[in-house]
């Protein structure tokens, strides 16, 4: 995932920055490496996160489905009596459709930023776990810094793998207790968009979840 990625490198980030001081006034400098996407893998916690998410997408994309539907019925409608209309009719009908078309549009944009805040909020946990066990092994090993080999933009493009400490990593989350994870999804924050104009039998406009 790639917020949890994000999160993690900062996490990362953060030992770093906690350990920087030291660097400037030891002439040792003693550096680890880790691969966050192998701890993203086996960080206790993740299939259960894993789950919740996906269940709270569901119902995200259940929403965006309706809203689709709504709209192409709406256009659909609009298409049968078109032949029918006069000038200033379809003129109308052609606002309707455009206004109610940006309000779902905005609707989606809004789904997306919930599913993104739900994503963060369901791995800041683990994420916290993970920072507690970097700084934990960082003091313990002596390192003065550690760095992350498994982001997107990775700059070291050779390294002693005898410095990769993931396996040190993993094995103590494996100790731990999973934490609290989840909480209710929170209700998405969007306004209705109104009612599709000349909507089908049967077609009702989207409701708020």
């Amino acid at each position: 995932m790639p917020s949890f990625n994000r999160a993690l490198g900062a996490a990362i980030l953060f030992v770093t920055a906690l350990a920087a001081p030291a660097a400037a006034q030891s002439a040792t400098v003693k550096v680890a490496y880790v691969n966050s996407q192998t701890i993203l893998s086996q960080v206790p916690g993740r299939t259960r996160v894993d789950s919740m998410f996906e269940a709270d997408l569901a119902g995200y994309k259940a929403i965006a489905m309706k809203l689709q539907d709504s709209l192409q019925a709406m256009v659909a409608t609009y298409r049968k009596v078109e032949p029918t209309l006069t000038v200033a009719q379809k003129e109308a009908r052609t606002s309707k459709i455009s206004e109610f078309q940006n309000g779902v549009q905005q609707k989606m944009s809004e789904l997306e930023q919930q599913s993104q805040a739900r994503q963060m909020e369901l791995n800041r946990p683990l994420v916290d776990q993970v920072k507690l066990v970097l700084e934990d092994v960082r003091v313990e090993g002596g390192y003065t810094l550690i760095f992350d080999v498994g982001g997107q933009v990775n700059p070291i493009v050779a390294i002693d793998k005898n410095l990769d400490i993931t396996d040190r990593v993993t094995a103590k989350l494996r100790l731990m207790p999973i934490p609290a994870i989840g909480g209710k999804a929170p209700a998405v924050p969007v306004k209705p968009v109104g009612t599709p104009v000349g909507a089908p039998a049967g077609v009702k406009p989207p409701t708020k979840p």
